[in-house]
């Protein structure tokens, strides 16, 4: 491979990004190449995440384009026929008609000519992910897994989860914060017993009424809970009762009916999901490896941009 980094005002003012052997690549295609939920804030980001992201989409595009040699020197020519079939399923699936997608093309400044390229590109990318860097043959051991579990098994720990009854009285329903932080008060004042607070919750809570307050889902930290809340919440013992918890829509009060402590999960649980990720990682391995052999006998070339 031949790669050398270069920066002028040329090469900047001419747009480029790379050259792979022959092909230019300009920088408005490495942008039009960012994941849309970067692209909407992409303006805003630091100027390290927008190097980082550039990068990133620069790689892939010189990735496609030496698939897209190493299809024409091993000489993978499919007939232009198949090409030309699927193109025309896909035109059917979206509901057009030759002549109705070549007018949505020209409205957005495309020819059916650079459409019909730029999809048989993309019918070579798969093919040749599916014949070099596909998960095909790939078997991970059982005993392989079991070495992945030993050295990870802080990833396979629960965090500590809690079950909770609330009384919810939210300000719109009782007149405002100011009655609705006297009303808590005053059953706060009531609570007893689990008993009390079950009858309570039937009677007064805005939420959950019907079973007495208590929330379907169990709860841990980072979840759901609004943060006042959720810090309230992870300080009581089984049994315990808060105090009155005021946030800007109304006031909550919370009973710990059971808490489940942080436990590692077993192999059998996560034997799937850590097969999975050796799966995933190997291809990765594959893949890396494949693509230093495609530029190892490629001539790129990178630009700033």
């Amino acid at each position: 491979m031949e790669l050398c980094s270069q920066q002028s005002s040329r090469e900047f003012n001419n747009g480029i990004a790379a050259i792979v052997n022959n092909k230019v690549i300009t920088a408005e295609t490495v942008l039009r190449e960012l994941p849309m939920e970067v692209s909407r804030v992409y303006s805003s980001l630091p100027i390290s995440e927008r190097e980082k992201y550039k990068q990133l989409a620069l790689r892939g595009l010189i990735r496609k384009e030496l698939m897209l040699n190493e299809y024409r020197e091993k000489n993978y020519n499919l007939p232009d026929s198949i090409f030309e079939q699927r193109i025309k399923e896909t035109i059917q699936r979206e509901g057009h008609t030759r002549s109705s997608l070549i007018k949505n093309l020209r409205s957005q400044g495309q020819t059916f000519d650079e459409y019909a390229k730029e999809y048989r590109e993309q019918m070579i990318h798969s093919i040749m992910r599916s014949e070099f860097i596909s998960t095909k043959g790939i078997v991970i051991s059982p005993r392989k897994i079991e070495e992945y579990y030993i050295a990870n098994k802080n990833q396979y720990r629960q965090d500590r989860e809690i079950k909770l009854r609330m009384i919810v009285l939210e300000n719109a329903k009782h007149g405002g914060a100011e009655s609705t932080r006297i009303l808590a008060d005053e059953i706060h004042a009531k609570l007893a017993d689990a008993e009390s607070f079950t009858q309570m919750a039937q009677i007064h809570s805005d939420r959950n009424n019907s079973s007495g307050g208590l929330r379907a889902q169990w709860d841990k930290k980072g979840g759901s809970l609004h943060p006042s809340l959720e810090k309230a919440a992870f300080t009581l013992g089984q049994g315990q009762v808060s105090s009155v918890v005021q946030i800007s829509n109304g006031c909550f009060i919370m009973r710990c009916e059971e808490i489940r402590q942080t436990k590692l999960k077993s192999l059998s649980e996560v034997r799937d999901e850590i097969e999975d990720n050796l799966i995933e990682q190997t291809r990765k391995e594959r893949a890396d490896k494949w693509f230093k052999k495609l530029e190892a006998k490629a001539h790129i070339q990178t630009f700033s941009f």
